[in-house]
């Protein structure tokens, strides 16, 4: 639903009769959702979202809602601010009166709105008040005083919006536990990319122009010009790879794969005056690993015999007279002539180190190449941010996509997660962690789902431990646990 914010709109006075002397109205009835109320040390916080679309006010009318918190014996009461609300007609009287400086009222209200019916906007009640003894137990209501175009009383109304209001649970102030990733002093990096050269058939000559190559070493060009030209990196070593597909002869192929290597070498030392001291070459012959992988994809009749023959049978020559025999040839003819293709193929793997970067740098960096910063710089650039912003949510987020298997990372994104009350998403996820860290936000994570005994007994675990936030966590906890005990 649409909020409206109360804080920014006008404050001005409006004299309101006393809601005790209020005669009762059965035409205006009020409607709140999502009313809850907690004690914080020693105050004591009051919240319900009251729908406009519920108030049945007209052009001409004004209503005043009181909010008062009464003591369980009817004895006590705290009154708080009215907030008012008029319709169109009323509202653009009262706002030309405020205006001008002439209105004089009696009590401040909150604040003056204009009604809107439109469904989905809401006002937000959010109130407090200093603790006392009397509000347990209490009864959290709200006076409706209606008047009509000539400041005629058309009766009031009392809305019970939570009963009883307390015991008020205390809202305890868990600190989810984070670990600074280590400095990486030396940032090393790798990126491997894949160049599928058409060659001539037994042929390892680089052809420009022979189909689709002119496109796939331009793709080569784009991605070794960004990383040569990007000033934050050095180039330290060219991997390069030749791989051929599992036809023919096995010698020959292994000789093929070699020539095709040293011919991708000597284009990228031609292209880009690429010292050799830095190139790497080297060459596996039959991809056959490559083959499998392209199979235990496919979704073909007789998958399970493939399978079976790459696993089960060692001798390469007997392996191909039986892959070529299977159903017929048709399965080979198949791999042939649409899978074998992409695995003649180079691999080239560029290795390189990236500079560090200040929290400046770093906060651009993350978002065009965030594999460019180290954990440490991500997790300050993430505590640059309020916790509950969008900038630090997505940081983390990047965080478990490039470090999934890291232990540091998937306990700080979990951690990043539970800030915003997501227990569900992260429970699974910390249990695969054995850190006093862990056991601490597990802890917190059965908390916000309500199981309390496995939120003491993860809290415990890592208080003893040692973690200090732990043991904090702990004494919330307790303290929470004690509100909502009923003497």
């Amino acid at each position: 639903m649409k909020k409206i914010n109360t804080y920014i709109l006008m404050i001005i006075g409006f004299a309101l009769p006393q809601f005790l002397q209020a005669q009762e109205s059965s035409r205006f009835i009020l409607h709140t959702e999502n009313a809850r109320a907690i004690k914080l040390d020693n105050k004591v916080f009051l919240y319900a979202d009251i729908p406009m679309d519920s108030l049945n006010l007209g052009r001409q009318e004004v209503v005043a809602l009181t909010p008062v918190l009464y003591s369980a014996d009817s004895t006590r009461f705290h009154q708080f601010s009215p907030i008012v609300i008029a319709g169109g007609t009323r509202y653009r009287a009262l706002d030309r009166g405020i205006g001008l400086g002439n209105l004089a009222f009696e009590e401040s209200p909150q604040a003056v709105l204009k009604h809107n019916d439109h469904r989905g906007v809401i006002i937000p009640l959010e109130l407090s008040v200093m603790y006392e003894d009397w509000m347990n137990n209490s009864r959290f209501m709200i006076y409706e005083n209606l008047k009509g175009c000539a400041c005629d009383n058309k009766g009031s109304n009392r809305h019970m919006v939570l009963a009883p209001v307390l015991p008020i649970p205390y809202a305890p102030r868990f600190e989810v536990a984070y670990i600074t990733p280590p400095v990486e002093e030396i940032k090393e990096r790798s990126e491997t990319h894949k160049a599928h050269i058409n060659f001539r058939v037994n042929r390892y000559e680089i052809l420009q122009n022979f189909k689709n190559n002119a496109e796939i070493l331009g793709e080569v060009d784009m991605i070794i010009t960004n990383v040569s030209s990007d000033p934050n990196l050095k180039v330290n070593q060219f991997a390069i790879t030749g791989y051929a597909s599992p036809e023919g002869n096995e010698q020959s192929n292994m000789t093929l794969s070699k020539n095709r290597a040293t011919s991708f070498v000597s284009y990228l030392r031609e292209r880009y005056n690429l010292d050799p001291a830095i190139i790497q070459t080297d060459w596996k012959g039959e991809d056959w690993e490559g083959l499998r992988e392209v199979v235990a994809q496919l979704n073909i009749s007789d998958k399970d015999q493939v399978l079976a023959i790459l696993d089960g049978e060692s001798n390469v020559a007997t392996r191909k007279r039986r892959l070529q025999q299977l159903s017929g040839g048709t399965t080979y003819r198949m791999l042939l002539n649409d899978y074998y293709p992409s695995l003649r193929r180079n691999e080239y793997t560029i290795s390189y180190t990236v500079k560090q970067f200040d929290l400046t740098e770093a906060r651009q960096i993350i978002k065009t190449k965030p594999q460019h910063l180290s954990l440490h710089e991500m997790f300050l650039v993430a505590n640059s941010y309020p916790k509950d912003s969008n900038d630090y949510k997505e940081v983390y987020r990047i965080i478990e996509h490039l470090y999934p298997n890291d232990e540091i990372a998937l306990l700080n994104s979990s951690g990043a997660q539970l800030e915003q009350r997501a227990a569900n998403t992260v429970i699974m996820k910390l249990q695969r962690i054995n850190r006093a860290e862990a056991w601490n936000n597990l802890g917190i994570a059965y908390f916000q789902n309500g199981d309390y005994e496995r939120a003491e007994e993860y809290l415990n675990r890592a208080s003893q431990a040692g973690l200090r936030v732990a043991t904090q966590n702990l004494t919330e906890l307790d303290k929470y646990k004690r509100s909502i005990t009923v003497n």
